[in-house]
């Protein structure tokens, strides 16, 4: 369940959503469009997972959940 995994705890739940965005390649635009936001905001959760993940590029940010076993 990824609400019990310990990288989910951490994270709101719009983050998860973003986050999973993230790992299935999606730009921001896309994941603003499939969560109905708007792209400075997808930019404003994708700045705070770099920093909660610690990550420090779009690509760290897919890569961590994914070898961490949360998607």
């Amino acid at each position: 369940e990824p609400a019990d995994h310990p990288l989910a705890r951490s994270l709101t739940a719009r983050e998860m959503q973003v986050l999973q965005g993230l790992t299935e390649g999606k730009s921001n635009k896309e994941i603003a469009r499939d969560l109905n936001l708007s792209e400075p905001t997808i930019k404003l959760h994708v700045r705070t997972l770099y920093r909660k993940i610690g990550a420090s590029n779009r690509t760290q940010a897919a890569l961590i959940p994914r070898e961490q076993g949360l998607f």
